[in-house]
């Protein structure tokens, strides 16, 4: 299951983490961890994941975090089945596998509810009453069991589709807030260069006032500098 969610080319970013190293004798804990690299996790360690331990310490902990830190983010195999290829979760490796397993369950069901009713029968043909009643039992708890693997499995894929749908009402619901938050940034732009060309229109139209009464008092000074001339006196300034 694991292996299917990831996909083999991002089990290179996995670590393996094996702990309770202080509760066992270092050639019990070696045994263990020899049995585990070669067997149980060999297919991932294979695909380039690393098997580290923990010692209990937070010296331990940061190590093993700092070693995840240095890989590089990869798309996990069930994000690119249902992100880019679209597919429902069922139809997902992972979906399969968990589907596979789920068949292989009501298969045994299946076997076993089958054994029991021939014993049931035979337990009628014998009019072993106390047999028949234990066979009832338990084909109604096999039947029970059948039905919940079935509930669980058809439960996945509602379960999916109801959190794909909050997801994607989410993610509309943050794409317009977005927008209107753009549409207020922009509004607010707007209010502000108006605001500015404004201040600079009645800036320059001071400046003209300022200009045009400047130059009213310098024709006024030269008026009575000529005059002055023309009366040969002087004017005082």
């Amino acid at each position: 299951m694991f292996r299917e969610l990831c996909g083999d080319t991002t089990l290179k970013n996995v670590v393996l983490v094996t702990n309770m190293w202080a509760e066992v004798s270092d050639d019990v804990g070696e045994s263990r961890e020899d049995e585990l690299s070669t067997n149980f996790f060999a297919p991932v360690l294979d695909k380039g994941a690393q098997m580290v331990r923990h010692h209990n310490t937070a010296q331990s902990a940061h190590d093993i975090i700092r070693m995840i830190m240095k890989n590089r983010p990869v798309v996990l195999q069930i994000q690119r089945e249902l992100v880019d290829e679209h597919k429902d979760i069922v139809d997902t490796a992972a979906g399969e596998a968990v589907n596979k397993e789920l068949n292989q369950q009501i298969r045994r069901h299946q076997a076993e509810l089958k054994a029991v009713q021939e014993d049931m029968l035979r337990a009628l043909e014998e009019k072993d009453e106390e047999t028949r009643q234990e066979l009832e039992d338990e084909t109604r708890k096999l039947q029970e069991q059948m039905e919940r693997i079935k509930a669980d499995s058809e439960g996945m894929a509602s379960n999916y589709s109801k959190e794909k749908e909050r997801m994607e009402a989410k993610i509309k619901e943050m794409e317009q807030e977005a927008k209107r938050e753009r549409q207020r940034a922009e509004a607010e732009h707007q209010r502000q260069m108006t605001e500015l060309n404004h201040r600079l229109q009645i800036t320059a139209l001071e400046s003209r006032i300022d200009r045009v009464r400047l130059e009213g008092q310098v024709q006024n000074l030269q008026s009575r500098l000529d005059e002055s001339d023309d009366d040969g006196g002087c004017v005082v300034m």
